[in-house]
């Protein structure tokens, strides 16, 4: 097969494609040419992989769920078969928090409010905004329900927290400075947050629909986290995946290059493991041939 690859990643930095950079790291010395795509991220990715655009890339679990089953933004996409080669595990969280000088103590009292609250999350109309949007909904905060109050929704990042742009923040959290978490980061140190627990009632319905699991932002993580705050853990471990029609022998050697370089994964500005016991844990999607092949020999199938 040739030794030009393109690899599916995301805005650089971002997780898929510091995913995409150890990729072009580990191939490199074996004679690779890997070009790390920075435009590939949110729904584009299974778009890219599964439409011939890239080779190998980089995904959340939930995103190629919805892709493969065509649900959500992927109703009308034709995307072709793809396979696992393995999964990396990642923490995070969806957080939600409101500044301490407002004097709310649940999002439950703000929804019921008339306060004309400046709520930043995630882009509504893309793939990243489809479990916050659920939670706004849930404690009316949509974006209608708030600007109606005379508040405002905008997207996470497009104001000053410096200049305390924002009175409440709801939006994925996860271990590692990047261009997503650092907004999180600067929140924190900037403005004096209260983090909020979310109904029990709530997280029954997001484990339901398959969206998480209940967890806790861990004591200390951020500023203004002073106790263990309950929250939505997400399901946002990476898979690396391919076309299911991509070389066997590859897929093989792919494969046993990250296994035994496991250690590079870690030492990242993203905090994720290539985890022995979790790696061949691919849902939705199954194994290529080649990386089934290569853990049945390694004694993990």
């Amino acid at each position: 097969m040739s030794k030009s690859l393109i690899f599916a990643g995301s805005g650089v930095g971002e997780p898929w494609w510091v995913v995409g950079d150890v990729t072009r790291r580990l191939l490199e010395p074996l004679g690779y040419e890997v070009e790390v795509l920075s435009k590939s991220g949110s729904t584009n990715n299974p778009r890219y992989v599964g439409g011939g655009k890239a080779d190998v890339g980089a995904c959340v679990v939930q995103t190629l769920g919805w892709a493969t089953r065509r649900e959500h933004l992927f109703k009308d996409d034709d995307i072709a078969p793809l396979r696992a080669v393995g999964r990396l595990v990642r923490p995070a969280w969806l957080a939600a928090a409101a500044r301490w000088e407002l004097g709310f103590t649940s999002l439950k009292e703000i929804g019921e409010s008339n306060y004309p609250v400046r709520v930043q999350t995630h882009d509504l109309s893309s793939i990243a905004g489809v479990v916050p949007n659920e939670l706004l909904k849930y404690y009316h905060l949509t974006k209608d329900e708030v600007e109606a109050r005379g508040g405002t929704v905008k997207e996470i990042g497009k104001g000053d927290f410096r200049a305390g742009d924002a009175d409440v923040i709801i939006a994925n959290l996860y271990m590692g400075r990047t261009a997503v978490t650092k907004h999180w980061y600067t929140a924190s140190e900037h403005e004096n947050l209260r983090f909020f627990d979310f109904d029990d009632e709530l997280l029954d319905q997001f484990e339901a629909r398959g969206e998480g699991t209940r967890g806790e932002i861990p004591f200390h993580f951020l500023r203004g986290v002073d106790r263990r705050v309950k929250v939505l853990q997400r399901n946002l471990d990476i898979i690396i995946y391919l076309p299911e029609s991509a070389d066997e022998q590859f897929v093989y050697d792919l494969t046993k290059l990250y296994d035994t370089n496991r250690e590079v994964f870690f030492n990242q500005a993203v905090h994720m493991v290539w985890d022995p016991a979790a790696v061949t844990s691919t849902a939705p999607l199954e194994l290529h041939a080649g990386a089934r092949r290569y853990y049945e020999e390694a004694g993990r199938l």
